[in-house]
């Protein structure tokens, strides 16, 4: 079973965006966490597969901690168009894994598609060409690519404390 799951609201977290220098990276901070998303370049031309990761890292007073999230990783995607209407947002899966975290062992996720397509939506073959593709290309224009991670901490396996970070990055695709 998949939800899919709207990034349209900001997690309640201090951004510190470092823009105009290569390579591109955004990162958000919470009390224990950090998420960052990074790419070697803000431009990329059509044809070129574009590169972005993003990393967890834990910053709390343990050695080692456990979190949960979703079976299908603990850091999703989305990708939007920043003057257009095309978005793909992150979709988790709604199992519950356990993770383990710890200082100096960041959790990394190369970016990865997800995403739901409703049959009819004026770009449903825009959607369909994305996924398919294996590699991540765009068409040009501005892009927001946002990296998000939620998950819990404490006992209660995905009914713990929940963590809801997300990172983005603009990058133009010529």
């Amino acid at each position: 079973m998949a939800i899919s799951i709207a990034l349209a609201a900001c997690a309640p977290a201090t951004a510190s965006p470092t823009g105009g220098a290569l390579p591109l990276r955004n990162e958000v901070h919470d009390p224990e966490f950090t998420l960052v998303i990074t790419s070697p370049r803000a431009t990329w031309k059509e044809n070129e597969a574009i590169q972005v990761q993003a990393e967890l890292s834990y910053r709390g007073a343990l050695q080692t901690t456990t979190i949960y999230s979703s079976g299908g990783g603990v850091i999703g995607f989305s990708v939007e168009e920043v003057n257009g209407d095309r978005k793909m947002d992150a979709i988790r899966d709604a199992s519950c894994a356990k993770y383990t975290i710890g200082q100096g062992q960041p959790i990394t996720t190369p970016f990865a598609k997800s995403g739901a397509i409703n049959p009819g939506e004026p770009n449903e073959a825009f959607y369909r060409e994305f996924l398919a593709d294996p590699l991540f290309h765009l068409p040009a224009g501005r892009w927001r690519v946002t990296a998000w991670a939620l998950l819990y901490t404490g006992p209660d396996w995905c009914g713990g404390r929940e963590e809801d970070l997300r990172a983005a990055l603009l990058i133009t695709v010529q």
